[in-house]
Parts: structure tokens; sequence; C-alpha cells
């Protein structure tokens, strides 16, 4: 692990991608222990409250763990709180339709391909039951859009899931808070709950069919019946 001194632009940021470095470059492991307090203070040039300012970050974003009177661990498994500074920052971001639209286009699509190769029969009748939900419910007059939403937030995690890749499924479960809002605009719109569910079933019957060949072409019609909606 570099242990060279940190200058004074930002020490708390300083010691903390001093560590993150390590640890993106396989200095240091998953499960290895970090050098002691002191061993920081002599090597950095910083002070105690620095350390234990960084240390105390890392640990919240479940990066490193902190086992009482043995020291500081780097995780030996994510924690899915080291993806919440990711959150807060895309909600912050500003976020135009074109950038919202190209994110949706490029993930799903990813995941969609994914799924076809990896999704068993039960990750397939878990999407389907979640759209049969959606469907039964519109039929019976249902027209809580709020429900809706949920159900069709919900379909794009089971997605997640039949990809069967941890990384994936936690990140693209970030991605999908972004778009509760939209959803919501799109789906409020003439006929958005019938198109929504009948877009879904299509997607669906896709990576059933194994399609990949119009994987894009289903996820772009989709999602430019999407973004349409809700700017109108």
């Amino acid at each position: 692990m570099n242990l060279e001194p940190i200058n004074n632009e930002s020490i708390v940021n300083g010691v903390l991608k001093r560590i993150t470095d390590s640890i993106a470059n396989g200095e240091i492991k998953p499960g290895d222990k970090l050098p002691t307090e002191v061993e920081f203070i002599e090597k950095l040039g910083v002070g105690r409250n620095s350390i234990r300012e960084a240390i105390k970050m890392l640990c919240a974003m479940g990066v490193l763990e902190v086992r009482r009177g043995n020291g500081t661990y780097v995780a030996t498994k994510v924690s899915p709180d080291i993806f919440n500074p990711l959150v807060f920052s895309l909600i912050l971001e500003p976020k135009s339709i074109d950038d919202l639209y190209e994110l949706r286009t490029m993930y799903e699509s990813m995941v969609l391909q994914l799924a076809i190769d990896k999704a068993s029969q039960e990750d397939l009748e878990a999407i389907g039951q979640v759209l049969d939900e959606a469907k039964a419910m519109y039929d019976s007059g249902i027209r809580d859009i709020d429900a809706f939403v949920k159900k069709d937030m919900a379909f794009h995690v089971e997605f997640l899931k039949a990809t069967h890749n941890p990384l994936i499924e936690r990140i693209g479960k970030t991605i999908v808070e972004l778009f509760p809002k939209y959803i919501k605009m799109s789906l409020s719109q003439k006929n958005g709950l019938n198109r929504s569910i009948s877009n879904h079933y299509k997607i669906l019957e896709v990576v059933r069919n194994k399609e990949k060949d119009k994987v894009f072409s289903i996820t772009e019609t989709s999602l430019t019946e999407w973004k349409n909606k809700w700017q109108e």
C-alpha cells in the first residue's frame, strides 16, 4: 500500500483515495487488515482525526469493517451501502430526457441480453407473475397509478435477479431508483397503463424465445414510447 505523505489539499479525501486505490489495484485485498492508526499517521503525515474520518466514511459505505479489538479490515463482500453515494449523486445530478433515455437503453439492453443467457424457468415465471398481477389489476378496473409504478419497478428488479450477477443486480437497482417519477408520468398518460403492460409482455416473450437480435429494437421501441409519453 502506498504510504507516502499526503499534501494538504484535502487530507481526508487524500486518505480515502489512498485506501481505495490500494484496494482497486490489488495491493490490499478483501479480508486484509489495514495499517494501524499509528502507521497511517507516521507514513502519511496526517493527523489522527483525518485517518478516523476517512475510515469512518469507508465503513459507512461498506468498503471497510472495524473488528473491535482487532483492527480495521477490507470487507470480504460487497455491502449494498456502498452504492448509497451513487444513488444520491445520480438523484442530484441534472438529468435531461435524452440522458435518461440513453442510460435506460444501454443498461436494459445489457440486462435482457444476459437474462437470455442465464435466466432459469423459475426466473421467467417470477417475471411473468408480476406482469399477470399488473394485468389482473388493470382488467379489474384498478387505476391506482402508484400501485402500477410498484409493479413496473418489480418487473425490472426481477429481470435484474435473472442475470444471476450480484454486481449487476445491485448497480441496476441503483439505476432503477432514478425512474419512479418518470414511470408515473408515463403511466398517467392516456393508454399509459395498457401500453406499458403490453410492452412488458413483448419484452418477456423476446427473452423466453432467446431472440437476442430483437433485444435492442424492443428496448428502444418501449423506451421511445416511455420518453415521448412523459414529455407530453
